[in-house]
């Protein structure tokens, strides 16, 4: 796995007030296009629509690296951009800070969905092997214990 720090940079380093403002253009671009899959993600996971919700996985996926690597290259130029536009980075900050609530109330959706997923699959697995146990005392006067049929659980096919 590629972690943004070690992606190289392969545009030329920014020279003109021009090209400074077409990098915060596009990493603000880059940010609002993640944060309106993020928050369709969010309110597909709250109405339960969560096979929906996966079908914007690679389209997040390639939005997120996109910014990735622009937030790359803005903290790369961070001192040029600062001397170019002196006032541009204070407000970007702001709005970068912002979203940041939009990101952790996906978490926490994702989260609980999570959640309930895993304790609906251990309710059936858990029904399963009440059902699948013996019922009756042995010789002993005693239930025999669980079969391996009683005890096998199930599985779940995370691939699809």
């Amino acid at each position: 796995m590629i972690l943004p720090q070690e992606i190289e940079p392969t545009e030329p380093p920014i020279r003109t007030t021009a090209e400074a403002e077409t990098l915060l253009a596009d990493f603000e671009r880059s940010l609002e296009e993640l944060i309106g899959v993020i928050e369709e993600e969010t309110a597909l996971v709250r109405d339960g629509r969560l096979y929906a919700a996966t079908d914007l996985t690679q389209r997040k996926n390639d939005l997120l690296g996109l910014y990735l690597r622009r937030r790359t290259r803005l903290k790369s130029e961070f001192s040029t951009i600062a001397r170019l536009l002196p006032d541009a980075l204070a407000p970007l900050k702001d709005r970068h800070a912002a979203h940041m609530e939009t990101v952790r109330a996906n978490l926490a959706a994702l989260s609980i969905a999570r959640e309930v997923a895993e304790g609906i699959v251990r309710t059936v697995a858990t029904d399963i092997g009440r059902r699948a146990a013996p019922r009756t005392y042995g010789r002993n006067g005693r239930t025999p214990p669980p079969t391996w049929a009683a005890s096998s659980g199930i599985a779940v096919n995370r691939q699809g």
